[in-house]
């Protein structure tokens, strides 16, 4: 009888941690989220430093995705789509003054990418 009860409640604890909402483990990145229109705004608020490290003008500069990671701060990671087919990956650190500073920027050419 003890172990059908302990089985039971084993089952019981199993399915109420598998309903549970899925937090990021402390330090870790967060999910792919779509852009939102604060992510948006970050991006467009670093966009003149995002051209002048990268070398280059976008005719577009929107946000699609992106993850957060808490530290002391918030990082991010946005993939933004930067017209005629280009991709941004930049990682952006928003500290506790609530400051932001670009730490990270590449492009990545998109064949035939329709946005």
């Amino acid at each position: 009888m003890a172990s059908r009860f302990c089985l039971l409640l084993v089952v019981v604890l199993f399915a109420i941690a598998e309903s549970a909402p899925k937090i990021p483990k402390l330090g870790g990145w967060s999910e792919w989220k779509n852009a939102d229109i604060n992510v948006n705004a970050i991006c467009k608020k670093l966009q003149p430093e995002v051209q002048k490290k990268l070398g280059e003008n976008f005719s577009r500069f929107e946000a699609l995705t992106y993850q957060t990671q808490v530290v002391a701060g918030l990082n991010y990671k946005i993939k933004v789509y930067a017209g005629v087919n280009q991709l941004v990956i930049m990682q952006v650190y928003k500290n506790l003054k609530q400051v932001y500073s670009l730490t990270y920027v590449t492009v990545i050419p998109l064949p035939n990418a329709n946005f």
